[in-house]
């Protein structure tokens, strides 16, 4: 005497778990409910499909900043601009320095353009 089945067992699972357990449904060409019949039977047939649907949905689960990994990011961005910032004074402060330094020598030269002028002045009308 064979009894069909008539109770339902409701069993929730991971979208990975249930992709797992009907793939190996339909790999063996029978209902997910058969599947989960036999693999109650012989419980080890599954077990590992099971641990690698387990690891597929940790790993896939959103993963929550480390603390200490943002709290050494904000470090490091923190030195990277005072190191731009300190830069950025280095090249202004060498840029004034060049200024003044064209401009010192603009003022210690003299000025050959008038000089030479009167020069010619001298020579047209004979004078030394």
């Amino acid at each position: 005497m064979t009894t069909k089945p008539s109770e339902r067992i409701v069993v929730f699972v991971t979208p990975a778990q249930k992709l797992a357990i009907t793939s190996t449904a339909d790999g063996l060409g029978i209902s997910v409910s058969e599947l989960m019949r036999r693999a109650v039977l012989s419980f080890n047939a599954t077990s590992e499909q099971v641990k690698v649907a387990g690891l597929v949905d940790k790993l896939r689960a959103p993963k929550t900043p480390d603390p200490l990994n943002v709290a050494l990011r904000q470090v490091a961005e923190r030195a990277a601009a005072r190191e731009a910032r300190d830069a950025a004074q280095v090249a202004l402060e060498a840029s004034k320095r060049t200024l003044a330094a064209e401009k010192a020598e603009d003022l210690a030269l003299p000025d050959t353009s008038a000089s030479d002028a009167s020069d010619e002045d001298a020579s047209l009308s004979g004078h030394s």
